[in-house]
Order: C-alpha cells, then structure tokens, then sequence
C-alpha cells in the first residue's frame, strides 16, 4: 500500500468526512440548504401570540386543549415581490385517532423584502384535540421547514367532560318532520352544538326539522378538554297524503297576541283550532283562535282576539335607569310593578313573559307529523343591560386589593377610563398576572336614606352575555390580555367562564355567552380583565359589554 503525504492525507480524511454525511440516514437538507444559499425564511417560531410588528409572544412548542389560537410568526428575507408564504397544520396523532394525518388549518400570505409575517391558526369547534401537530412553511412552493408541537391536558384538579347522553328521537324522519335532540353533559363549562344551533344548556332538548340527512356534533368544553360525540339525523322523502300545520311566528302587537300558521302537507287541513298558554298557564280567556280549512303551502296571519296582553294599559314597567336599556323598573324602596325583591337583596325582571302558540291543538285533525304543531317566544320588553355606562357606579378591585384609581392609564395599580364613544378601557395591575374587575348590579338610591345601593339581580331565562373586546390601537409592546366575565351570587361565591384572550392591538372580537344554565340565580356580574407575563401596557378595551334577553 502507497503511503500517503500529509497534504494527500487531509484531502484524504476530508473526502471521507464528506462521503459518511451524504450517507448517514435521518440528514435533511433544510431552509434551503447549501452553495451559501439563503434561506427566503427563517426565524419561524410557534407562540400564545404575536407583537404588533408580528414578531413571537411567549414563544412554545406546547399548548393546552384551553388555547383558542397558535400564532406561527416566521421572518421573510429579501424575498421578491408577490412571494407566496404558506402555512399548513397538521393533525399527526393523538386523542382522536379519526382525525390522524388532517390537513387542520393552512393560508397563504404574500409578502416581500425582509419582513415579519404571522399567522394566526384557530382551534376547531370544540378545541384543538389533545396530541402531535406539525406546521409546514413553504414559499413560492419550496419547502422552507416544519415545526412540530403538542397539546396537553394540563389540568390536574378537573375531569374531562363526560357525554352522559345525545340522542334523536326519531333517528329517521321524512323530509319536513321535526327531529328532538336530547343531551346530558356533567362537568363542563359550555356545550355546543354543531351545525347551526351553537351554545346550548349542559343538559336539555331541542326541536330541529332537517332538510336532509345531516350530522349533529355535541361538544363538552372545560379546562381540562372538550370531548366530543357525533350523531347522525337520516331524512327520507316526506310523507304525502296528509296535512301538516305548523305555527311559524308569534308576536306581541298592542295588548294582542298575533301568530302565522302554515300547512306544509300535501293535502287541504281541516278547521282546526290554536291554543294559547302564557308562563305555562292557559288564560281564562282568549286561549283559542280558529282556524279555518287551509290548502297545502298556504299561510295566514291570525290573532288571539280575545286575550289581553298582561298589564296592558297600565305603566307596568315604571322608571328606568340611565344606561341600562329599559331593563331596571322604579325600585320604590325595593318593590314595584314589574319588580320583586327580597330579604337576601335582589331583584327580578319579570316583563316579559313566555308564550306558547300551538296548532291542530283542540280536536284535532289528522296531521302527517304532530309532533312540529308548537312555537315557544318570549314577548312583551325583554332584558338589554348595558354594563359600560355604569361603570362609575361599580365597585372596584384589582390584585393587591385596592380600589384603582378611575382614568388612570399611568398608574401601576391599574383603573378604568369611561371613553368617549361609550365603550370602557380597563387596565389591569401592572405587575405580572395583574388583574383589574368590576361588580354590577342593580343600583339605586335609598329612599329613606338616601344613599347609593347595589342589589343582585335573578338572571332571566334565555340570557346572553355579549361584548365586544380587544387591545386599545396603542398597547404596543403588551403580551395579551385576557377578557373575562363571571358571576358573584349571595353567598360570595364566585364563578368566571371561560375567557378571552386578545394579544393584537387594534384588533376586536365579539364574544357570546349564552346563560341559560343560570337562569334563576341571583347574582352580581363581573368585567374582569388579567395581565399575562409582564403587565405592561395592557390597555384592554370593553367596546360593549351588555346582558341581552333573546326571544327565540
């Protein structure tokens, strides 16, 4: 064997070197490799949120089942005009094993020069499920990199939601027949229900008529997970042969009851007869309305010609305090027309009441479905408590105790500011996890005494919470706020749902809870805004924020 010089030696083990990491497995060529090219992207980095310039805000690579959004924040390098960025999530593995290997999220962004760019990759209906995701990065169609993370349940003192039961009753129906949809949730903060019918009670039923075979998807939701059960609806052709009434509207006109009632079956319905019921009591009088014979399609306009609205006539509602919409009637010394009170310091809105219009009620016909003949409406003034003008009447706190001062952006102990156009700014204690609420009730003043008093209200069925929050325009430099709004009832205890994080100044969502689970309770409610990791400059904005009744 030659032996080799130095020189020839060198050059000898750099060629080996060379030869074994083109052939090592598991060695990828990334962010566009070698001859001194540069990479069109880099920096690309998974976060809780972005900065206003789209640069990373608590940057990670593990998430909860709790996060509403993972930001993908990447730098783009002296890319030419119209480049083409594109982010695509996949779902690798994990708790549910349906969804291995699903495309979850992808865009496309188009940028130039040397910039930072951000991504805002929202969790499903019902959460992003528990396991490994990956997010690819391409440009202009050339892979860039890939950037894996999870989602864990990181709760340790709550239990997953538990699905007792979700059933249709009948599972198969004709076209145009009613389907009632049953559902039993323990130990979750929110259910949905998905397509169409959203946020419902953890347990309850509700009416649907489906056009066509469809899927309903129920969704638990806490801290710990948000499970989920699928159902399927079949529908078959609709029965011909026999009528079919069903009552489409009612609505409160003057002191009387009107409602629309339509014959969707294939045949002439008969004379029949509507019943009416008012708080699940039939009135003396005016509870019928004929019905004469009706041809298929057709629909009429009828009234309880008999009945009288309840307190029509007479100034039921009283007085009203500026702000809240109609909703607080003249407290007189704690009782009032319209107005209950108690010993334990609450009032009720009772003006409005629940009414059920039902057709083919007395004698009736012979209907292809009788199960679709009912509508339920709440009618007369309903509850639009809007929380912001009041705000100088709420009581105060924030993390280390004390009141915060109103109108003070520039002191550490946070505050709120009353704006201009009627919304709220609320500045949470300048410290790391600082927090800053309020408490509303109903306020009135004494009339012996003559001083201001806040009394609980007894939360009214078929309530929202709706509001409109985000970061002020100037938050420049904050890592998010977290918007949240709970409920103190008579006894202190306090329960806060799930809340809403904002990290991107100038920019608001609106956010809808229904309350239905807590119709009945009597409760003080509460605006609530949490600081995250450093409390500075947390200029959280209350646009609106309001209890609302609906009717249907």
């Amino acid at each position: 064997m030659r032996k080799l010089g130095p020189c020839n030696l060198i050059i000898a083990i750099l060629l080996t070197i060379t030869s074994l990491a083109i052939a090592m497995p598991g060695c990828v060529k990334v962010n566009g490799g070698g001859n001194g090219a540069t990479s069109l992207v880099t920096e690309a980095t998974l976060a809780a949120g972005v900065d206003s310039q789209s640069k990373p805000v608590n940057a990670s690579n593990t998430f909860t089942v709790t996060t509403d959004t993972v930001y993908l924040s990447l730098k783009l390098n002296n890319a030419a005009a119209n480049t083409q960025v594109m982010a695509k999530l996949t779902y690798l593995s994990g708790e549910v094993a349906s969804l291995a290997n699903s495309i979850m999220f992808t865009n496309t962004q188009t940028g130039q020069g040397t910039q930072y760019m951000s991504f805002a990759m929202k969790a499903p209906p019902g959460g992003f499920p528990q396991g490994n995701y990956q997010v690819n990065i391409s440009a202009n169609g050339q892979d860039q990199s890939s950037l894996p993370f999870t989602v864990q349940n990181l709760s340790v003192q709550k239990g997953w939601p538990s699905i007792n039961t979700f059933t249709a009753t009948p599972g198969t129906v004709p076209a145009g027949q009613t389907v009632t949809l049953t559902w039993d949730v323990s130990n979750a903060t929110r259910v949905t229900i998905q397509p169409e019918i959203g946020t419902v009670p953890s347990s309850g039923t509700r009416t649907i008529t489906p056009s066509a075979t469809s899927e309903y998807i129920l969704t638990a939701i806490n801290d710990a997970g948000a499970p989920t059960k699928h159902l399927i609806v079949n529908v078959g052709a609709a029965v011909s042969g026999a009528p079919d009434l069903i009552i489409t509207d009612a609505w409160l006109e003057g002191c009387m009851i009107y409602y629309k009632v339509k014959n969707i079956g294939s045949v002439d319905a008969t004379a029949s007869t509507s019943l009416l019921s008012v708080d699940n009591l039939f009135p003396p009088l005016g509870s019928t309305s004929f019905v004469d014979v009706m041809k298929p399609g057709q629909e009429r306009s009828l009234a309880f010609s008999s009945y009288q609205w309840i307190g029509c006539g007479t100034n039921a509602a009283g007085g009203s305090v500026s702000g809240t919409g109609g909703f607080s009637p003249n407290i007189a010394a704690a009782s009032g027309p319209g107005l209950s009170s108690s010993g334990n310091g609450y009032v009720e809105f009772t003006l409005n009441h629940e009414v059920k219009v039902c057709a083919n009620a007395k004698d009736p016909i012979n209907e292809g479905n009788t199960a679709n003949n009912c509508i339920i409406k709440l009618l007369g003034p309903l509850m639009n408590y809007n929380l912001l003008p009041l705000a100088h009447l709420a009581s105060w706190r924030n993390s280390a105790g004390d009141v915060p001062d109103f109108g003070s952006e520039g002191n550490p102990k946070g505050g709120f500011i009353k704006l201009g156009d009627g919304g709220l700014e609320m500045i949470p204690e300048q410290v790391p996890q600082g927090w800053t609420q309020g408490y509303w009730g109903y306020f009135y003043t004494d009339q012996q005494t003559h001083t201001a008093q806040i009394a609980a209200i007894k939360v009214p069925v078929k309530t929202h919470f709706i509001a409109t929050v985000g970061l002020s325009p100037n938050a420049i430099g904050s890592d998010g706020v977290t918007f949240k709004f709970g409920m103190k009832d008579l006894s202190d205890t306090t329960n806060f749902l799930p809340g809403k994080q904002m990290t991107i100044p100038g920019q608001f969502e609106t956010w809808d809870i229904n309350l239905s689970d807590y119709a009945g309770q009597k409760v003080y409610f509460i605006l609530r805004v949490e600081a995250g990791s450093t409390g500075i400059n947390d200029f959280a904005i209350w646009k609106d924020a309001r209890l609302v009744q609906v009717s249907d």
